[in-house]
């Protein structure tokens, strides 16, 4: 048996509710319900309706723009025929005084070309508001009109204001032909539906989740509930405008022990520009999140570097032609320095910079990987060094025991992680010393370019112009009108050695500016500080090892020693003692 299409009909007056229902009794593919309502009461009735109940809905005119408004479902117009605007105007003719065609534009329309082809000289006024009916009507009444040929909202207020009036009604033919649009309509919705709802239902099943945002940032679609944070939503807005110039971008977010890996795509649709997220998610240890793996993008990488004192010095303005050549290249680049010299900041700018900068920046420090952490870097299959057009930026790869460099250094020629990847490592050096011979392997297996970040001491006159760049960013940030430093600071401040580099030199400078009360620096403030940063002699007469203990007593001595020569930088000292963090740590728990 035919399936019959479910109309729903909101008729303006009750002969085409009575029409309608004639005709649609004669047809096997209408199951049609029928109210009579015209304009807003026509669309409260449609309201009252399930709209899942019907198919289709079925009115005329502005009654049908109307429930198009609000309702989910197809809405099909009967149209005015200009044989049912012939039919009207052909009664009209048997009037002897003045008559003008009122209607909205589904009317005036064909009645225009009707009048123009059949040269009838009839004054044609449309209306796009039921509010205006009133004040055209009051003004044919004034000019002599005494009747309109009209649709059913303009006939009632004709009524009100003593006109006669003639209206026009929808003839067999237009209700047929609207039926048939109906069935058609009913049929190419379905179809619609069922296709949407089939990829709905595989996009749910989907293990990504996708986001559809607008040219304007407005979220269109998602498919499928879920619980991120919104951070991730918020980030994902504010990328629309860069997606839409860049035409892709990836980053990542953290979820507790989640990793949201998310990638965004311009998509042109039917002409309509889209920018549609892939999101998917990677369940990651809390202690590696915590201790030594980081995931960065690139707006966070800019703020790393312009936020920091390095930044705002803008030493790498010396670095910049050969940092572009660098990035022109994709090969690995290794940067060398000692402690401070900025490594972290200008990996963060050459990721900016490259053509990876879509991409995210993965960062992995030896420094604070636990042993659990570096199983899941080797062994895991979310492991950073899984990914692919990522920048892995492995720093201070000293602290790598021999057996983890070893697995790196396999990882990366196995599986030609420097080739799918921009490869970025950090090795701490100082001038009187050789370079780490793991660091060396690396530059030499793998051809990377080397940059050799020089020391703050190597740049000593510039030292009073960019203690005077910070206070003038501190004075910003604080609100405060110190106005620079005093000849005797300034010379101090050149000449002390500034062995932990940019960063000793930002966190003198930001006690300097604390404790100063008065609009210049002062000579003795400084040489306070600096003198305090004087490591202390060691006395000729200092204690000797007590070799009568045991070996791991000894040991532990060694340590408290070496540190409280470092100052209690425990990453010097395990450097010193050739150990791992880790390992110092554990031994000064004993």
């Amino acid at each position: 048996m035919e399936k019959k299409t479910k109309v729903l009909g909101i008729a303006p007056y009750e002969g085409m509710k009575t029409l309608m229902t004639r005709l649609a009794g004669q047809r096997q593919d209408i199951d049609l319900t029928v109210y009579v309502g015209d304009l807003e009461t026509g669309a409260e009735i449609a309201s009252r309706h399930s709209f899942q109940d019907y198919d289709v809905i079925l009115s005329r005119g502005g009654t049908a723009e109307m429930i198009s408004r609000i309702s989910p479902i197809p809405v099909v117009e009967i149209q005015l025929s200009a044989y049912d605007i012939l039919r009207a105007i052909k009664l009209a003719e048997n009037y002897n005084d003045r008559y003008a065609i009122v209607g909205f534009p589904g009317i005036t329309k064909n009645a225009h070309f009707l009048c123009d082809l059949l040269e009838y000289d009839i004054d044609i006024y449309t209306i796009r508001d039921p509010d205006e009916v009133v004040h055209v009507l009051t003004g044919l009444t004034a000019k002599g009109y005494r009747m309109v040929l009209c649709d059913v909202v303009t006939n009632s207020q004709a009524q009100r204001l003593g006109m006669r009036s003639i209206l026009f009604t929808s003839g067999s033919e237009s209700i047929e032909a609207a039926f048939d649009q109906a069935v058609k309509t009913a049929g190419t919705y379905e179809a619609l539906i069922s296709k949407s709802e089939f990829f709905r239902t595989l996009l749910e099943d989907h293990p990504y989740y996708m986001f559809v945002y607008t040219e304007k940032g407005e979220l269109i679609y998602t498919s499928k509930e879920h619980n991120f944070s919104p951070s991730v939503t918020t980030a994902m807005q504010n990328y629309v405008s860069e997606i839409l110039t860049e035409n892709s971008k990836k980053f990542y977010r953290d979820e507790g022990n989640l990793l949201v890996a998310i990638r965004g795509v311009r998509k042109l649709v039917y002409r309509q520009t889209y920018v549609v997220y892939y999101v998917s998610t990677r369940r990651v240890p809390l202690t590696l999140i915590k201790n030594g793996v980081r995931y960065i993008d690139k707006s966070q990488a800019m703020e790393q570097f312009y936020s920091s004192f390095y930044g705002l010095t803008n030493p790498s303005g010396v670095h910049a032609p050969y940092l572009e050549q660098m990035n022109q290249t994709g090969a690995p680049v290794m940067l060398l320095g000692e402690d401070g010299t900025g490594k972290e900041e200008m990996a963060a700018f050459l990721y900016c910079q490259s053509r990876f900068q879509n991409k995210p920046m993965v960062i992995i420090d030896c420094s604070r990987v636990t042993d659990r952490g570096w199983q899941f870097l080797t062994e895991h299959s979310n492991s950073p060094f899984s990914d692919t057009d990522t920048t892995i930026y492995i720093r201070e790869i000293e602290f790598l025991s021999d057996r983890q460099f070893k697995e790196l250094f396999s990882i990366i020629r196995d599986l030609n992680l420097h080739i799918r990847n921009h490869m970025i490592f950090s090795c701490t050096t100082r001038e009187t010393e050789d370079i780490n011979e793991n660091a060396k392997l690396l530059m030499n297996h793998f051809n990377c370019l080397s940059l050799t970040l020089p020391p703050l001491r190597a740049n000593r006159e510039e030292i009073p112009d960019l203690a005077n760049v910070y206070i003038s960013n501190l004075n910003m940030q604080l609100a405060r009108e110190i106005i620079g430093l005093e000849p005797e600071a300034a010379s101090l401040l050149k000449e002390y050695g500034w062995p932990g580099n940019y960063n000793q030199f930002k966190r003198i400078m930001t006690e300097l500016f604390a404790i100063t009360d008065s609009s210049y620096i002062k000579g003795a403030s400084v040489s306070r500080l600096l003198t305090r940063e004087q490591p202390a002699a060691v006395s000729p007469e200092a204690p000797a090892f007590d070799l009568n203990r045991t070996l791991e007593e000894i040991n532990l001595d060694i340590a408290r020693r070496v540190l409280a020569e470092e100052k209690g930088n425990q990453s010097r000292a395990a450097r010193r003692l050739g150990i791992g963090r880790t390992t110092l740590w554990r031994m000064l728990q004993s």
